[in-house]
């Protein structure tokens, strides 16, 4: 049985404060939300996979062998912390590669390219750096090169099928950039996208869309695709060249921006709160909607301390790990099983894009929110209204009901509200819906009752009451995450904290903001935004929810 928050060990139950039963004095619209800080991560807050690091290394051939054609094989050094890689043949272009770890469809790729000597090769030569995937029947490669020089792209993508090239696409077609850099690719199980690092500033280079035909040569998402695959590093060298390597790795990673964020809760919709540190979901971007996967951080609430724990994906039974997203997941403790709905972004069992109803549930007899998880999924077909996005939901237990709103698709993306005896439906609903286009929809209690809150186009946070979606206000916020002209549609995410933080108050919020230098579709928007509403009294042990 999970607990509410865990009182350290050395504390009897004698010695506790007693717990108050009297809840806050306080509503939305009496509170004013103060920014505290901003953050946005750009593939810097990871959880690793595989890694060659040279400085650690101490048998190359044992721990990174050689794989695939070694026909003409490059020449390896350790030296210096670094690897250096050089041509073996005066005459002859040199080429192979090294495995580096295993295959996660929704991780990072990188490598750390310090220096590169392409000497002076000849005529319709030219020295690359490839990052390679290579599945466990060797008759399949996918290959993000960089090219030195480039007759034409500087980047590129190919796919590989028994010894010939089935796919040849250009991601960049300008000059690649001079060492040092890092050059990461962002898989997204049927797609990808590539950027690189220089000088501390992150340039995005190109991508493969879901729809690019890429899933008919190659599908990590398969199970048993990827489990056999490798991540290798390779390099092919012209006469006379060299490249020095240092850090090669694979992460899992809260991505390009952090959008579509919810807390973690328990049944009731009490905030999970474990080891002073606050849990929530969030969406890992990459660039378009199925480039994203579901991420979990958790966060001291007195603190900016982002920590990313891991990504969750989603088991449909079709054989495939899909990176559905935008959930709201809870403990329940009464059924002792971890719980979720989620929009089907990754699409759901036999079918590619989004479903009738636009969502999922999910369960998970393991802890979820850490590491590399995989739920049980299915799709959520019985609810009314069409397709749904931003469910959050709780056990009402007033009504003896499982409360669901969402953001209904139709009419404009409206605030809807939709009950069921069951969390997993059918659900059925509940009044009219907002007239304010919404998203990120949320119940929220706040003092002695629960509210309805919801960004919106109109540069507003709107407060509504719960259940009959009246409007009540807007949200006061100073700084809030969007500015005139921006766009507003944001996720409300505020919540109450219990007596020993700076504030009983929070809100973690995102911004709109996509990633530059990305021509077409694009959904790469997510900066963290942190407030805190001040309140007379913060020591009060008043909470709106149970402790334990």
């Amino acid at each position: 049985m999970v607990k509410r928050i865990m009182e350290p060990s050395s504390m009897s139950s004698d010695s506790s404060p007693q717990q108050s039963t009297t809840l806050p004095a306080a509503d939305p619209l009496s509170l004013t939300f103060y920014r505290q800080s901003a953050r946005r991560f750009i593939f810097s807050n990871n959880v690793p996979l595989a890694s060659l690091v040279p400085g650690e290394v101490v048998d190359l051939d044992l721990m990174h062998p050689i794989v695939g054609d070694a026909s003409r094989p490059c020449i390896y050094a350790l030296q210096n912390g670094a690897l250096e890689i050089s041509s073996s043949s005066a005459s002859a272009v040199s080429q192979s590669a090294r495995y580096v770890g295993g295959v996660n469809p929704y991780a990072v790729y990188e490598v750390d390219v310090q220096r590169i000597d392409s000497g002076s090769p000849a005529a319709g030569q030219s020295l690359e750096v490839v990052l390679e995937f290579t599945t466990a029947d060797k008759q399949t490669h996918l290959q993000i090169a960089a090219i030195y020089p480039s007759a034409g792209a500087a980047f590129e993508v190919r796919i590989l099928k028994n010894g010939l090239v089935a796919r040849r696409s250009p991601l960049f077609t300008g000059d690649a950039p001079e060492a040092p850099y890092k050059l990461h690719v962002q898989l997204s199980g049927v797609s990808l996208n590539a950027s690189y690092t220089k000088n501390g500033q992150t340039v995005y280079l190109g991508r493969i869309h879901p729809n690019d035909s890429f899933r008919e040569q190659l599908d990590l998402r398969r199970r048993q695709t990827a489990l056999g695959s490798t991540f290798n590093i390779l390099t092919i060298l012209p006469p006379g060249s060299r490249v020095i390597l240092g850090r090669v790795s694979s992460y899992l990673t809260a991505g390009l921006g952090q959008a579509d964020i919810r807390n973690v809760t328990y049944r009731d919709g009490a905030p999970y709160i474990e080891d002073n540190r606050l849990w929530f979901t969030f969406t890992a971007r990459g660039i378009g909607t199925g480039d994203c996967s579901q991420g979990v951080m958790s966060l001291d609430p007195s603190t900016s301390d982002f920590r990313f724990e891991g990504t969750i994906v989603f088991d449909h039974g079709d054989g495939l790990l899909r990176n559905d997203y935008a959930s709201h997941l809870f403990y329940d403790e009464v059924a002792r099983v971890w719980r979720a709905w989620v929009c089907d972004f990754g699409g759901s069992a036999n079918l590619e894009g989004r479903g009738p109803t636009g969502l999922i549930v999910a369960e998970s007899p393991r802890d979820p929110r850490r590491g590399f998880t995989v739920m049980r999924a299915s799709v959520l077909s019985k609810i009314t209204g069409g397709r749904h996005e931003d469910p959050c939901g709780f056990y009402d237990a007033a009504v003896g009901k499982w409360r669901l709103i969402t953001t209904a698709m139709q009419n404009s993306f409206r605030a809807t509200l939709f009950e069921s005896a069951n969390w997993n439906g059918p659900f059925a609903r509940v009044g009219n819906p907002v007239t304010h286009n919404s998203t990120g929809t949320l119940i929220q209690k706040i003092g002695n009752s629960r509210y309805v809150l919801a960004g919106s186009d109109e540069g507003a946070i709107f407060v509504y009451s719960y259940p009959e979606l009246l409007e009540l206000g807007k949200l006061k916020m100073d700084l809030p995450p969007f500015t005139p002209g921006r766009n507003s549609r944001v996720w409300p995410n505020i919540f109450p904290l219990p007596a020993g933080y700076p504030a009983r108050y929070m809100a973690f919020m995102m911004d709109r903001t996509n990633f530059p230098g990305v021509t077409g579709d694009t959904w790469s928007y997510g900066g963290l935004y942190i407030y805190w509403a001040f309140t007379d009294n913060i020591s009060s042990t008043d909470y709106e929810f149970a402790l334990e």
